[in-house]
């Protein structure tokens, strides 16, 4: 006699689709497992940077209010008098020293998720002055590099309702970015000019621009998330958090900020100022 052969009945559709279904159902709950694991791993760095910034934070205290402490006893002549000059320099040391500590308390704000928004306090005031006033401390770090300020200061009426301390901030952190891509020996451009076509109603654009090696254009909106850093920031220090803090405070202002190509090779960052009145403005 021949051997008996076994030979499976056809599967039905209905079987197969059965069949797909679970094949189906095993892979998504796999995708859910892999997912919920990352989830998992990125809330812990979540929680280890927050642990890291508190650190930083405590740590970065004690040294701000002992250099305070004694350029103030330097300003008070106490031990000695001081010539113009040195009187100016102590007190842009110590501007520096309050943007620093503003710097600490800003740390925890420069978080997406915080609910807690910026407090901007506008006040009527002269942009210009408010961009030159905040040059004066940067001097130094240009000397350090060579390089040279370009100021092209040209919107009409530069009298605006803006928090003075908040975009200084802003203006010196780009700055600050700018002559650390920049060139030795090389440009910082900023200029003003008239906005008239914001969603408020008219306002200011206030370029910086440096002649460094730019931004890439995969990066040119993830910079402006905390902790993230472009390509071009591989080598150099920082938390990666200047700005994003500076993205916070435009909007807190109404306004926007974006990074594009320049016309010196390097970086360009823009950043709008709505014009807006007193009864307008937001708490």
């Amino acid at each position: 006699m021949g051997k008996r052969v076994n030979i499976e009945e056809p599967k039905t559709c209905s079987e197969l689709v059965d069949a797909d279904e679970e094949a189906l159902r095993l892979q998504l709950e796999a995708a859910v497992s892999r997912v919920l694991a990352l989830e998992s791993e990125l809330s812990e760095h979540a929680r280890r940077r927050a642990d890291l910034i508190h650190l930083v934070s405590h740590e970065l205290r004690t040294p701000i209010t002992v250099i305070g402490g004694f350029a103030r006893l330097l300003q008070s002549e106490g031990h000695g008098l001081l010539n113009e000059e040195q009187h100016r320099f102590v007190s842009e040391g110590l501007k520096a020293c309050r943007r620093l500590d503003d710097f600490v308390g800003d740390l925890l704000e420069a978080r997406t998720d915080s609910e807690t928004p910026f407090v901007v306090k506008p006040v009527l005031g002269d942009l210009h002055e408010s961009i030159e006033d905040g040059l004066e401390s940067l001097m130094p770090l240009l000397a350090d590099r060579g390089m040279k300020v370009e100021l092209m200061l040209r919107a009409s009426d530069p009298q605006i309702l803006f928090d003075d301390r908040r975009i200084g901030q802003v203006v010196t952190n780009l700055t600050t970015n700018a002559i650390r891509y920049g060139n030795p020996s090389g440009i910082v451009r900023i200029g003003t000019s008239d906005l008239l076509a914001t969603s408020s109603g008219t306002g200011i654009e206030v370029v910086v621009e440096d002649d460094g090696p730019g931004i890439a254009d995969g990066d040119c909106e993830r910079i402006f998330a905390p902790f993230v850093r472009g390509e071009a920031a591989a080598e150099s220090h920082g938390l990666g958090i200047g700005l994003a803090i500076c993205r916070r405070i435009i909007e807190a202002h109404g306004g926007q900020i974006r990074v594009e190509s320049g016309s010196l090779g390097g970086a360009r960052f823009v950043f709008e100022l709505p014009r807006t009145s007193y009864a307008d403005w937001k708490d």
